[in-house]
């Protein structure tokens, strides 16, 4: 191996483990969740999977790219917007679906709110 290939090599892994190690340490814990917050959450979440569909059902459609760039605009409009009425930010949104994913318990409690907002339940 040259010296200038164990260099590279060095600096990559340097800058590897910095970039990792810089990453950890800014993950933070989330916030605590509770009912309510999970609620609006779920709100969003419901919201967020309609206008989806109807971009689904939208772009099956339309068969030219500017018409597919329109749509995709119009649906990224709409999901600020659903963050803006929900009063959820897009990075504690993710940080909820990390938690429901990942938690059996929230996982459940998230299924009812659920249930209850499609009106399946009381």
């Amino acid at each position: 191996m040259t010296r200038s290939t164990r260099t590279i090599l060095r600096v990559g892994l340097l800058t590897l483990a910095l970039l990792t190690g810089g990453a950890a340490d800014g993950r933070s814990q989330p916030a605590p969740l509770d009912r309510q917050e999970l609620t609006v959450y779920a709100r969003a979440h419901l919201a967020l999977d309609a206008a989806r569909e109807e971009f689904h059902a939208r772009i099956a459609r339309i068969h030219d790219d500017p018409g597919l760039a329109r749509a995709r605009e119009e649906l990224d409009a709409k999901v600020a917007q659903i963050f803006a009425e929900h009063a959820i930010s897009r990075e504690r949104y993710g940080e909820i679906t990390l938690l429901i994913s990942q938690n059996e318990e929230v996982r459940a409690v998230f299924d009812e709110i659920v249930v209850q907002l499609r009106g399946g339940g009381s």
